[in-house]
């Protein structure tokens, strides 16, 4: 898998409390997580077996995958990112397929939930 683009945030949920007039006057930040969205290219042998070895079922939303190097993007490096809905395969049978993968990492998720 070739890495072809990646896209990185910082998310949170905000509670705003608000003075008589409507001005905020104060701001609580939680659930502070991360997203990201990756492009990859599938490798193999030749056009034809790269073709056959794109395939989403290892992307499925819940699953908890691993990015254990990424010179170009070291902040992705980490054990516990999640795959959210959406992950997407892109292309024709004349060239490589784009597999498309939004994450999402939270320090209370570190395994995927039992089914």
């Amino acid at each position: 898998m070739l890495l072809q683009s990646a896209d990185e945030s910082a998310e949170a949920d905000k509670d705003e409390v608000r003075a008589g007039q409507g001005d905020i006057v104060n701001r609580s930040w939680y659930d502070q997580h991360k997203k990201a969205s990756l492009e990859c290219v599938i490798t193999a042998a030749g056009i034809a077996a790269a073709v056959t070895a794109t395939t989403l079922a290892s992307l499925l939303p819940g699953t908890i995958i691993i990015i254990s190097a990424c010179a170009s993007m070291p902040d992705l490096v980490a054990t516990t990112w999640e795959v959210q809905s959406g992950a997407a395969i892109k292309g024709s049978n004349t060239n490589a397929k784009r597999v498309t993968i939004p994450l999402e990492i939270r320090a209370g998720i570190t395994a995927a939930a039992a089914t």
